[in-house]
């Protein structure tokens, strides 16, 4: 049985209980008011938008993501923002994506969808009706597709982007230019079989020259992209640079780029033409002919380099104000069609075919755009950069609940001081 000193003790012990929890209720009592943060995830921010827009208790909310939110999520979230709401979001798993589609310039038709995302992520592509495509390799994919069904979905995981696809604007015609000979001969043919509406000038003397079509002036409302086949094509072409500020193309092949009227529209250099090995087929893709001037960038405005053969670039390109610029270093390439093979035909007039539509002037119109190109980068517009996930407080550890606890605390302890005291004076 518990001696008198022991008893003692344990009276002690319960009244400095009593008062340490006495201390603490006041203390908690008496702290500033904690921030109420809301948190919402994924599967309940759909329920928790109209509530963070009506409620008044509520000094800061965070959105806890998965994924990005369509468009109408992202401008509510961004809303609330600027309307003095504390928001927060986190989402350490969406990928950075982007998305392009629009109709190719070439007639045939045809969409081509411009996809990134990283690579070590499923990336699918598709249409209203599913599926098309799953993109394998690097993080950027170009696709060219024969038709779509509405707009484009690409997913990576499980984020998706979707853009619709601007309709395909007039059909207008190109301009081939160069000096006569069997390369303006057939890069004519190549591009009215593959259904290009082509006018075309062709110089036999400084006197003298062929024309196809009614030539007019260089403008987009007539022409969407010039061909300038060689340095005689450049002299004579008037209006070029102009042209491209408008939004035109134009593909400089050959050695048309050393001419002095192009200069404004390079970021590279002609280099010393190169012959191909005795004994190269036609058909060799490196060479796409027998001779080829390689193209060598130029600082601090490089091009994007498209195509290497051997070290040297082949095929680059660069924006020019409104409009774009290809240059090619292959001036042979009829020989690639006439002795290439039997496809050499074929791969000739829709290599031809492919590079024109690359440059091609296209009107703007606006996409139907729902969760976004770059969804990840819409909510970096809306909100700003992630925050650090938000925890909540454990239940038990809330002000309230804290208070109460301390509460039933200090009158145990009193009570079994009492009762103690009680029990000590009965003996």
């Amino acid at each position: 049985m518990p001696s008198r000193v022991d008893r003692w003790r344990a009276e002690r012990a319960l009244r400095l209980v009593a008062f340490a929890s006495l201390m603490a209720w006041i203390a908690n009592a008496a702290r500033p008011a904690l921030a109420r943060v809301d948190v919402a995830t994924d599967s309940s921010l759909n329920e928790a938008l109209p509530r963070w827009t009506r409620a008044a208790n509520v000094d800061s909310v965070h959105a806890q993501l998965d994924t990005v939110p369509d468009a109408a999520g992202i401008a509510w979230l961004g809303a609330l923002a600027r309307g003095g709401v504390g928001m927060s979001w986190s989402g350490p798993g969406i990928p950075a994506m982007a998305l392009e589609a629009f109709p190719s310039a070439e007639p045939a038709g045809g969409v081509t969808v411009l996809a990134g995302a990283p690579a070590a992520s499923v990336r699918v592509v598709s249409d209203a009706l599913g599926p098309l495509d799953t993109l394998v390799g690097g993080p950027t994919s170009a696709v060219r597709f024969a038709s779509l069904e509405g707009g484009v979905t690409f997913t990576s995981g499980i984020q998706p982007a979707r853009v619709g696809v601007a309709p395909r604007g007039a059909t207008r015609r190109v301009l081939v230019t160069g000096a006569a000979g069997w390369e303006a001969k057939f890069v004519v043919a190549a591009l009215e079989e593959a259904g290009w509406m082509v006018d075309a000038r062709v110089f036999i003397s400084p006197d003298h020259d062929v024309t196809q079509g009614a030539l007019a002036a260089l403008d987009t409302a007539r022409y969407s992209a010039v061909v300038l086949l060689d340095s005689a094509g450049a002299e004579r072409a008037r209006g070029v640079e102009r042209f491209v500020r408008d939004g035109g193309g134009v593909v400089l092949a050959g050695d048309a780029g050393l001419s002095p009227r192009v200069a404004s529209l390079m970021s590279w250099r002609v280099l010393k033409r190169e012959l191909a090995p005795l004994g190269t087929l036609a058909g060799d893709t490196s060479w796409r002919g027998l001779s080829r001037l390689p193209l060598q960038p130029t600082s601090p405005a490089r091009p994007v380099v498209l195509e290497r053969r051997g070290g040297r670039a082949t095929l680059v390109a660069r924006r020019h104000h409104g409009g774009r610029v290809v240059a090619l270093a292959y001036d042979q390439t009829w020989r690639w069609r006439m002795a290439g093979g039997d496809s050499s035909r074929v791969e000739h007039r829709a290599w031809w075919s492919r590079v024109v539509a690359g440059v091609a002037f296209r009107s703007v119109a606006s996409s139907d755009v729902t969760t976004g190109a770059a969804p990840l980068a819409s909510l970096y517009a809306a909100l700003g950069p992630p925050s650090p996930s938000v925890r909540a407080l454990p239940l038990f550890l809330s002000p309230s609940a804290l208070s109460n606890a301390l509460g039933v605390l200090l009158f145990a302890a009193l009570l079994a001081e009492w009762w103690l005291r009680r029990a000590r004076g009965a003996r």
